[in-house]
């Protein structure tokens, strides 16, 4: 009922929002006039939590707004940043927090739109292995691997929530390895996305497994959100603009029938995934959306954005911190 409660109130805010900001600035496309190509270059595979853009493709929003967009898998987020910046690409989705450090580094990419403000990553364990504070790693043995969001932050992670890594026995291993050794309970802990492994793992074991989410606890990194080429921002606002808007009806619709929205992905997917699984993974995914009352969907918070920033100071993953202006920017919504 939490989940539904939830929903039901998102849903009303969602359908406001697009409402009040749509209504303001109705599209000027005419049909005799032909489609501007776009490409939205994801930062990784196909997955559910893509759901709501390939909602807004499948009912023609952004054909609506003038757009032929392409929506394309990825093959990482760092990589994918890069392109963009080189102009490779002109517009991606992914993770805020990949744009915020690469803009640190003089890239010239800016966030134009923020729909989860919290990556969805957790602890899990097994029932049998309590779980329910951070403080609760201590005397486990948690499985890390490189390049993984959660290693890279595990410093200060600790250092917010009191944890003695003494007492942790971290153990360092190849992602396959890590898994795997998770399941031969070779390892106590380790992290998943819970709006995509997570639920595929609890369908494949038949385990219910205990989650502990890291944004409950102190670790906000910028999730999912559009990350648009500097000068491609500057020679093409109203392209940013047709893109958002169209984005936001496909938003408002996934709210609205998660389970038409479901079936929807579910014609795109490559592989395909059980839709019990994928049902699972888009209310994750929507409960880590954010609805702004009283702002356009994307909206992006200056105080977030200023603790993500300071996070990636402290763990090194910056240098230092520019003007807040060069990572993002609402002018678009």
């Amino acid at each position: 009922m939490k989940f539904q409660v939830s929903l039901l109130a998102k849903m009303a805010i969602v359908a406001a929002i697009v409402m009040v900001f749509g209504a303001a600035t109705k599209p000027a496309y005419s049909q005799s006039q032909p489609l501007e190509k776009l490409t939205v270059r994801f930062t990784w595979k196909l997955a559910t939590y893509y759901t709501p853009l390939f909602v807004a493709l499948d009912r023609g929003y952004y054909a609506k707004e003038g757009l032929d967009v392409t929506l394309a898998e990825g093959s990482g987020a760092e990589t994918v940043v890069q392109l963009v910046a080189k102009g490779n690409d002109k517009v991606a989705y992914g993770p805020g927090t990949v744009a915020a450090e690469a803009a640190s580094h003089d890239l010239p990419v800016i966030v134009v739109a923020t729909y989860m403000p919290k990556i969805p990553i957790g602890l899990i364990s097994f029932p049998d292995i309590p779980l329910k504070t951070p403080k609760d790693l201590e005397g486990k043995k948690l499985g890390v691997s490189v390049g993984e969001t959660f290693s890279n932050m595990l410093a200060p992670f600790a250092r917010i929530n009191n944890i003695d890594l003494s007492k942790v026995n971290t153990v360092q291993l190849e992602t396959s390895a890590r898994n795997s050794q998770f399941m031969t309970r070779k390892i106590d802990v380790m992290s998943l996305y819970t709006n995509d492994q997570v639920p595929l793992l609890e369908k494949r074991t038949g385990v219910r497994f205990n989650v502990l989410k890291l944004s409950d606890f102190g670790l906000g990194l910028l999730g999912q959100g559009f990350i648009v080429n500097r000068d491609f921002t500057k020679s093409n606002p109203e392209t940013i603009r047709k893109l958002l808007r169209a984005t936001a009806n496909g938003y408002a619709d996934t709210f609205k029938d998660p389970a038409t929205a479901v079936e929807i992905m579910s014609k795109y997917m490559t592989v395909k995934i059980d839709p019990d699984v994928m049902r699972a993974q888009l209310k994750e995914t929507l409960d880590a959306t954010a609805v702004p009352e009283g702002h356009p969907l994307g909206w992006q918070d200056r105080a977030l954005w200023q603790d993500n920033l300071d996070l990636l100071k402290q763990t090194n993953r910056i240098n230092s911190i520019k003007d807040i202006g060069l990572y993002y920017t609402n002018e678009f919504l």
